[in-house]
């Protein structure tokens, strides 16, 4: 059985149907969101353990409906606790994980964002460290738009949850994500965050395709 776990975000209304389903192609969906939303918001002492992060995104793509490519994760030997916690300082401090830091006017990016996670029930939680632009905060919306996709027998339901994924992705997330990933990688991310942001790009990317291809436009 499979449940979502929100991060970043809190329900604020009951939400009707299961609170878990049976796995199966959609859930992987969520699960692999779930995964790369807990990496990007993980400490740069839990992020660091590539042999962890590989293996839970592994379990989570066991059923995608999709070909994704895991990968391993090679640390070069006698990286130092502080030599990760220097690089994530250096490559994902700031704003470097707010989408909104990508727009001329973030504060109608936040808005925006927030706007749609209110209507599927969910606020930015205020005892959360993370606002409603960070990247593991929109993924962690995008993980639960899967798994309300996956919890409801509805067929006019499935279609709105994901038409609500499709227009997130490309109107809150592929607009920035990608050159957001290429940024860093260029700027000599090293392992596991240049792992993780390829995998992020690449799962993205084919998340994209997939929901508009079952949506048919």
């Amino acid at each position: 059985m499979f449940t979502y776990s929100l991060q970043g975000l809190e329900l604020t209304a009951d939400v009707s149907g299961p609170l878990e389903v049976e796995e199966n192609e959609t859930t992987a969906r969520s699960a692999v969101y779930q995964v790369l939303g807990a990496f990007f918001a993980a400490s740069p002492a839990d992020a660091a353990d590539g042999e962890r992060w590989s293996k839970e995104l592994a379990e989570a793509a066991t059923l995608l409906p999709f070909a994704f490519e895991v990968g391993s994760v090679a640390v070069p030997n006698g990286t130092s606790s502080d030599d990760h916690a220097a690089e994530h300082d250096r490559l994902l401090g700031g704003s470097a994980l707010l989408g909104g830091a990508a727009r001329d006017d973030r504060d109608a990016e936040i808005a925006s964002v927030r706007r749609e996670y209110e209507y599927f029930g969910l606020a930015s939680s205020d005892e959360a460290p993370r606002p409603a632009d960070h990247l593991a905060t929109e993924l962690d919306f995008l993980q639960y738009l899967c798994f309300r996709e996956a919890a409801t027998p509805s067929p006019r339901l499935v279609a709105s949850f994901r038409r609500a994924q499709r227009d997130f992705l490309v109107n809150h997330v592929l607009d920035w994500v990608p050159g957001f990933v290429a940024a860093t990688l260029a700027a000599g991310a090293g392992q596991p965050l240049a792992w993780a942001l390829e995998r992020l790009d690449a799962f993205l990317a084919a998340d994209h395709d997939y929901v508009v291809a079952r949506l048919g436009a």
